[in-house]
């Protein structure tokens, strides 16, 4: 991945989107969300990459996994809700931007539920009276 290259991507796309939207607004949000998926598509192998490398490392630290994945899904689900609702508000819907924005918080909520579960429970045993 070509920090550089995305980077002109994007400004062309966004120079693109601006000269259309006077025009055609529809065409020109159809731009900037190509423009979006095809840099996080670009972005995305770098992700693994990433990924792969923390996960080794949590591997030879001997961290349970679980805690991993609740956090790579958090991780996630911050990405995909901020992407969506930045959409949304490009396209002039503040309520729907909104309502997304709530929901993704109540899935990171509803993602990190165990290890707030965990937390509690190792707190109340630190304190004598287990779950």
């Amino acid at each position: 991945m070509n920090v550089l290259s995305i980077c002109a991507a994007a400004l062309v796309a966004s120079i693109l989107s601006v000269m259309l939207k006077k025009q055609n607004a529809e065409y020109s949000l159809i731009i900037t969300l190509c423009a979006c998926a095809l840099i996080l598509t670009l972005v995305l192998s770098e992700i693994m990459i990433a990924v792969t490398s923390i996960n080794e490392l949590v591997n030879r630290a001997g961290v349970n996994l679980n805690y991993l994945s609740i956090l790579l899904k958090c991780l996630g689900i911050c990405f995909i809700t901020e992407f969506a609702v930045d959409a949304c508000k490009d396209a002039s819907q503040n309520a729907i931007a909104s309502v997304t924005l709530m929901t993704g918080r109540v899935s990171v909520l509803m993602a990190a539920f165990p290890l707030f579960e965990e937390f509690l429970s190792l707190t109340l045993n630190l304190c004598g009276g287990g779950i």
